[in-house]
């Protein structure tokens, strides 16, 4: 290897422009873009042989965080996936038909839904996040602590600026 990835020879294509490219932001964007695209294709391999979509995973182990009794409001899910109510949905519906979660009023406000894991759900959760877990840590094995530590904390850093630059209406 000479220390070269496919986003430094892309960058270096550019080297005839005679326009000014923030080639080091590129570098950085590009390079979590393929992350993203890696870690997502790592998700469906390792899902996969449990039966789950990357999506529907992301249902499940959203509950199974929020503790016991694994139950949330669907505006709960939709807002800590950052998806949509109606991608939602379509979700609940596929994981319900398999009776993986259940759906049922609110005792408190008739208005309202909570969604839970089912026994057989929070099974399979607990499964696709160890299965999950244990592939993400191979990947991430190529860094050591402290690299992943500060690698954490910058990407920390970048996602706080971009929430904070979005909440700022006059951003």
């Amino acid at each position: 290897m000479d220390g070269h990835d496919e986003i430094d020879r892309m960058l270096g294509q550019w080297s005839w422009a005679s326009y000014d490219l923030p080639l080091e932001a590129m570098a950085v964007s590009k390079r979590i873009q393929r992350m993203s695209r890696r870690l997502e294709k790592l998700a469906a391999d390792s899902l996969g042989p449990l039966g789950l979509e990357p999506g529907e995973f992301d249902v499940l182990a959203t509950l199974l965080r929020s503790g016991p009794p694994f139950e949330v409001t669907p505006t709960w899910l939709s807002n800590s996936l950052l998806i949509s109510a109606a991608g939602l949905t379509k979700r609940l519906v596929r994981l319900e038909d398999r009776g993986l979660v259940t759906r049922r009023m609110a005792p408190r406000d008739r208005r309202s839904l909570l969604v839970a894991l089912t026994g057989e759900g929070r099974a399979l959760a607990e499964k696709g996040v160890a299965v999950h877990g244990a592939a993400v840590e191979k990947m991430m094995s190529a860094l050591d602590d402290d690299t992943r530590d500060h690698l954490a904390d910058l990407l920390r850093q970048l996602l706080l600026s971009q929430e904070e630059a979005s909440a700022d209406p006059s951003a």
